[in-house]
């Protein structure tokens, strides 16, 4: 009886512990509500969300830190590799060294063993006659084809594979890629404006509206099939990351093919000797998810409408700026379009600009300082470009007010909070 009851007593007092426990959270005085109910964080700025865009978009690979090392490290294609078609060459490379390594160490070997075994001795023994061993030379020919032909099975495929995407990959951005002297032209094929609409639009980047080189945006995941030509002599578009070079010519196309599969920033260069500033002859690559480069091609759209705009507030050298012309040019801007996304192209191509624009050389006869309508900057070179930066957020702070002192009533159902989120 007595071990029954202890049994019971303990039964009771495990079932009872949560219920004593729940009771005496139930009486507990409540905690403030500012330490259970997080704040929500801040909106970012119109002007954050579009450095963020800037920053993604329009990299500056030409960057250095403070050590003067680049700020966007081209990484080791056979560490990172950053494509379907780049595993699989980089998986062959591997395989390859190995199968090959044993015939690169082996006769090294052989070498140094002859060396010290048949050295002079100072002796006078006489140096061996023999010239040759048939059955040694059988095995050393042999085994070298043999190694050819286990290697040559899956270096084939991988050739096979690099030629022509498969089957099964349906959902393909194709880029007809045109290289010229020293520079890439990136037309994309088949963009649908929008999730309704049936007709097929192509849009054109290039160089921007500073003359520098624009990136590639390839979506994540997404077949990208490149169209290649030149308009002049040869070229070569090369991105390691990807396992990519194909050779641009004058008059035909050359076609390559890969799937990226890792986001980031990816820098190639012109693989084909073609002329004085050929090493200038960059490349740049911008792998991103679906809706950002979505959020990119929305943005090319309203490019060509924003160049008043620029116009009136960067205007030539020798032209006083003139902030009324600024107004008329953005009221006309936004009267084409009264959308969000029109009014957040404005404020990213004005800021997109003004970044390439600082990254390349003032006009002839000129500086960027007599460009913005300032004071030459005194100092040192970190100093000046301080002061070049202030002097930019400054006209495009102008802008973004403007922008927002004009009221334009926008239509029902248009995404105003999505055309402003962060990638």
């Amino acid at each position: 009886m007595s071990l029954r009851f202890l049994y019971l007593l303990l039964l009771c007092l495990a079932l009872g512990a949560p219920a004593l426990s729940a009771a005496d959270e139930a009486v507990a005085p409540a905690a403030p509500l500012a330490a259970t109910v997080a704040s929500p964080a801040p909106a970012p700025t119109l002007a954050a969300t579009v450095d963020q865009f800037v920053a993604l978009l329009n990299p500056n690979i030409y960057a250095l830190d403070e050590n003067g090392n680049p700020t966007i490290v081209t990484k080791n294609p056979f560490n990172a590799p950053a494509s379907d078609v780049a595993r699989r060459v980089v998986s062959m490379t591997w395989f390859s060294s190995i199968v090959f390594l044993p015939f690169l160490i082996l006769p090294l070997v052989l070498l140094l063993v002859v060396i010290w075994k048949f050295r002079d001795r100072g002796d006078g023994r006489k140096p061996a006659t023999f010239t040759h061993n048939t059955r040694i030379e059988i095995i050393w020919t042999a085994i070298p084809c043999l190694a050819l032909a286990v290697v040559a099975m899956p270096v084939y495929e991988v050739l096979y594979y690099m030629e022509l995407p498969p089957a099964d990959k349906k959902d393909q951005q194709v880029i007809t890629v045109t290289g010229k002297q020293f520079a890439w032209d990136y037309e994309y094929k088949g963009i649908y404006k929008d999730s309704s609409a049936l007709k097929k639009e192509s849009l054109t980047t290039g160089q921007d509206i500073a003359g520098m080189q624009e990136p590639v945006i390839l979506t994540k995941g997404r077949t990208v099939v490149l169209n290649i030509t030149s308009q002049d002599v040869n070229h070569a578009w090369w991105v390691p990351a990807f396992g990519v070079k194909k050779d641009a010519i004058m008059g035909r196309f050359t076609n390559t093919w890969f799937t990226p599969d890792t986001l980031g920033i990816y820098k190639g260069q012109c693989a084909e000797l073609c002329g004085r500033d050929h090493g200038m002859m960059l490349i740049s690559a911008v792998v991103v998810e679906d809706e950002t480069a979505a959020r990119y091609y929305e943005l090319l759209r309203h490019r060509d409408d924003t160049r008043p705009v620029w116009d009136a507030i960067k205007p030539a050298p020798g032209t006083a700026f003139d902030a009324d012309k600024l107004k008329a040019a953005i009221a006309a801007y936004l009267g084409k379009e009264p959308s969000a996304a029109h009014r957040f192209a404005l404020s990213y191509w004005i800021a997109s600009n003004y970044a390439s624009w600082l990254r390349g050389l003032p006009p002839a006869n000129s500086s960027f300082a007599e460009q913005l309508g300032i004071a030459k900057p005194a100092g040192d070179a970190r100093q000046t470009d301080k002061a070049l930066q202030d002097a930019v957020r400054a006209r495009r702070k102008l802008v973004d007010d403007l922008l927002a002192a004009v009221t334009i009533p926008v239509p029902a159902g248009e995404p105003v909070l999505a055309a402003h989120q962060a990638p």
